[in-house]
């Protein structure tokens, strides 16, 4: 039992910690790192707490018909049922696709430098997904075990990027926070979206059954363990990045603020090529452990949604519904998924900020459904959560629309 609830952390960190943290500190550097780590704790706190009302509101139903599908149809009805599929299925489908697009374009720039032939990306793709989505369809364990192979060798090479680039961390460039608010609105979509594991939480509790301390225990370090990584890497990353000159925060802007660029400034600075390989090598293997942990809650989705029993017949059809529509999707039409992602925090603040207070609000009404977990918090902490989900959103649209100060 130990074991599988230390492969449980690791799926929810796994899941978390996604190439996305790369991110981090192209909208967090000019606003300094200790108005950043502000904005993370706040994130933090708030993803935590929505992810213990999400425990709560799934222990309240059967194993196997305890998804976000089953957890709205009861609380929240036929309107609450149809926008958790919408908002499900948007985003999850749009993290698959993109996660098989982006490990086919690696492994096509692999095997062209290894093996010095062209392999087609759609190929190399599908092969990502037969063998990575193979552990799924197996089973919640044969993807515990998959993660907790990539996601120890991800820490060790993320550790050793980290201690490569702690000698060259300047401290005056930490304390940057002049006209800081410029940077928060994208901070907070970025930061939103690090902290999303939530639809990890009904495959675990399937897997290692209603143990709720054992569960509670597991969300509260699986989504600690990403803020004391993503805090560690601002750290270094930001006191690493001068604010003006020709290797600065401000060039990076000139160069639209672009990952490849941000890693470049890595390689002038430090002038050690093993830190830019450690760093390449952690956002690879980090795109496949976010793969499994998404892929992984929108396969016991679907399960749900679609009274798939748990035998392999059914297992097959899931894993049909899971993988196929994503890889013809991305294969056809790749642009539509890039922009549902360009909203990915909308749809994240909608199921995992919004719904949760709102199912758990009308669990602890009903006279039917009773959970043996009751996450901490008074109505009123409920209602603050909502607001917050709701002015997320708002954010997000205005942002959108660029009608909002930014960087």
């Amino acid at each position: 039992m130990r074991s599988k609830i230390i492969g449980s952390i690791m799926i929810l960190t796994g899941t978390a910690i996604g190439a996305g943290i790369l991110a981090q500190p192209l909208v967090a550097g000019g606003a300094g790192f200790w108005y950043a780590a502000l904005v993370l704790v706040v994130l933090w706190a708030l993803m935590t707490y929505t992810g213990l009302l999400v425990l709560e509101v799934t222990l309240a139903l059967e194993p196997y018909q305890n998804n976000f599908n089953s957890m709205a149809k009861h609380t929240l009805g036929r309107i609450g049922q149809v926008v958790t599929w919408f908002t499900v299925l948007l985003l999850l489908y749009s993290l698959v696709a993109a996660y098989m697009d982006g490990a086919g374009s690696i492994l096509t720039t692999l095997t062209n430098d290894i093996l010095g032939f062209h392999i087609p990306q759609w190929t190399n793709a599908l092969l990502f997904s037969l063998i990575f989505g193979g552990a799924v369809y197996w089973s919640t364990h044969s993807v515990d075990l998959a993660n907790r192979t990539l996601l120890s060798l991800k820490g060790v090479l993320l550790i050793l990027a980290l201690m490569f680039l702690m000698p060259h961390i300047d401290l005056a460039n930490l304390n940057r926070a002049e006209g800081a608010h410029r940077y928060v609105w994208v901070m907070i979509s970025i930061f939103l979206t690090a902290f999303g594991y939530h639809t990890c939480i009904p495959s675990l509790v399937n897997y290692l059954g209603k143990e709720v301390q054992t569960h509670r225990k597991i969300i509260l370090w699986g989504a600690t363990i990403p803020l004391v990584i993503y805090g560690w890497w601002l750290f270094v990353s930001i006191g690493l990045v001068p604010q003006t000159g020709e290797y600065s925060f401000l060039s990076l802007g000139a160069h639209d603020h672009s990952v490849g660029y941000f890693i470049n400034m890595i390689d002038h600075i430090t002038q050690n090529k093993w830190t830019i390989a450690f760093i390449n090598g952690f956002s690879n293997i980090a795109l496949t452990t976010s793969f499994l942990g998404v892929s992984l809650g929108l396969f016991d989705f679907l399960a749900d949604g679609f009274k798939r029993a748990n035998t392999r017949i059914h297992r097959t059809q899931t894993a049909l519904l899971t993988f196929i529509p994503p890889f013809l999707f991305a294969l056809i039409y790749p642009h539509g998924f890039v922009m549902a992602l360009g909203y990915a925090a909308i749809f994240v603040a909608i199921l995992e900020v919004i719904l949760p207070p709102l199912m758990v609000w009308k669990l602890r009404q009903s006279t039917t459904l009773h959970s043996p977990y009751r996450a901490p918090g008074h109505p009123l902490l409920l209602a603050l959560v909502l607001l917050l989900g709701i002015a997320i959103i708002v954010i997000e649209l205005l942002n959108s629309l660029h009608l909002l100060p930014t960087f």
